[in-house]
């Protein structure tokens, strides 16, 4: 019977010595639903009616943008493909809607119009994308749906790839936030195209539609616009890594605040509560990705152990007052293992589990798995190889 042994270490962190205030509480947004997220950790830092379900407005474009980058994995276009704009690119959208003034009976790059699409937010540009890739609207509307729901989106539907005053297209904060990461995780590469400051049509010149890019250096995307002139939405994707004395630090943010009525105020508030999560929360890397954390004995192998470690880094996000007046002594590490370990053991095999304490509560856990193929040997095997240990000849 496999018996599970508890095995207490105590884990010593370097940490900045500095005074500061303790943290204010989080700014109030204008929007009656936002979140703010620390993406590192999912560790929400503050939020308001996050689960209600609103109009998504333009942000509805990052489902577009999702959906065509999935069909593009599918092989089913290619980045330089060109698609041919019809009339409806130009007559479905509303007058007032950001437009990259795409020429009917034209064929345009699937590239050019996911930068059009994800730099300003071009309504034309989405309907063009939307037809090309499903032939009609619905059935890319369709796509878009099932993709929500396979990522977990409970309370989001959509019946249109652009803002629409339909109240059967909604989504929530929460919703938006999973998409969010979805498209940060899986399509790296878009993260080049969310911060280009301005896009050339060849006519015109279109600056983005995220004004928080020349607010702050590590604003590194993903979605502001207004629908109708009257509600913004954002998705604010804030990144960050810095060193203070000795211990480095890795922020990242997403900030979203949804179906804002206060245009006017909506950047200065969404920037104000991205500052405070920033400035009054620190992330700490307590594990690397493949780093030797517990080397384990296994029975019935010649390598008489394994090594132990996080499939992905491990990190913890608290409270910066709270790191520099508890410091080091506040943090400890708990670590159950799955005892006694038999070869053969697979890289990735579960070993036990990691929980990080911070002043005796869990702040943080992981599995602890194998970072290397153990295999089974026979007992000549063994025997052989311990004697050759005993004679010093390994």
């Amino acid at each position: 019977m496999v018996k599970r042994i508890l095995i207490v270490l105590t884990a010593f962190f370097t940490l900045l010595c500095a005074t500061v205030s303790f943290a204010e509480p989080a700014p109030q947004l204008s929007s009656d639903s936002w979140i703010l997220v620390d993406r590192l950790t999912n560790m929400k830092l503050a939020a308001r009616n996050e689960n209600k379900k609103v109009n998504p407005g333009n942000s509805v474009l990052l489902m577009v943008v999702y959906t065509a980058e999935k069909l593009m994995d599918e092989k089913q276009i290619r980045p330089n493909d060109k698609i041919m704009v019809n009339n409806d690119a130009l007559s479905i959208p509303p007058l007032n809607a950001a437009r990259f003034y795409l020429e009917p009976n034209k064929s345009i790059t699937y590239n050019e119009l996911i930068k059009a699409i994800a730099v300003m937010g071009a309504n034309d540009a989405a309907i063009a994308l939307a037809e090309g890739l499903c032939k009609t609207i619905d059935s890319f509307v369709e796509k878009m749906n099932e993709n929500a729901q396979q990522l977990g989106m409970k309370n989001t539907h959509y019946t249109s790839p652009i803002g629409s005053r339909s109240i059967e297209q909604y989504s929530t904060a929460s919703d938006t936030l999973i998409l969010a990461n979805a498209l940060l995780n899986e399509f790296p590469s878009l993260n080049n195209i969310w911060t280009l400051r301005t896009l050339d049509n060849g006519v015109l010149q279109h600056k983005n539609s995220n004004a928080l890019l020349w607010r702050n250096d590590a604003i590194k995307g993903m979605h502001s616009s207004d629908f109708e002139l009257k509600h913004r939405t954002s998705v604010i994707f804030y990144s960050r890594d810095y060193v203070e004395g000795e211990t480095r630090y890795s922020r990242e943010l997403i900030g979203i605040s949804m179906s804002d009525d206060k245009i006017r105020l909506h950047n200065d508030n969404l920037i104000n509560l991205i500052s405070w999560g920033s400035d009054n929360y620190k992330t700490l890397l307590i594990y690397p990705a493949g780093d030797t954390i517990e080397r384990i004995v296994v029975d019935g192998a010649d390598d008489a152990k394994v090594r132990g470690g996080v499939k992905e880094s491990l990190y913890v996000t608290l409270p910066r007052d709270a790191i520099l007046k508890e410091g080091e002594k506040g943090f400890s590490v708990k670590l159950s293992r799955l005892d006694p370990l038999v070869a053969p053991i697979k890289k990735g095999e579960k070993l036990g589990d990691i929980t990080v304490l911070f002043d005796g509560k869990a702040v943080a856990q992981s599995e602890l798995v194998a970072l290397h193929d153990v295999q089974r040997s026979t007992f000549w095997q063994r025997l052989q190889h311990r004697i050759k240990n005993f004679l010093g000849l390994h």
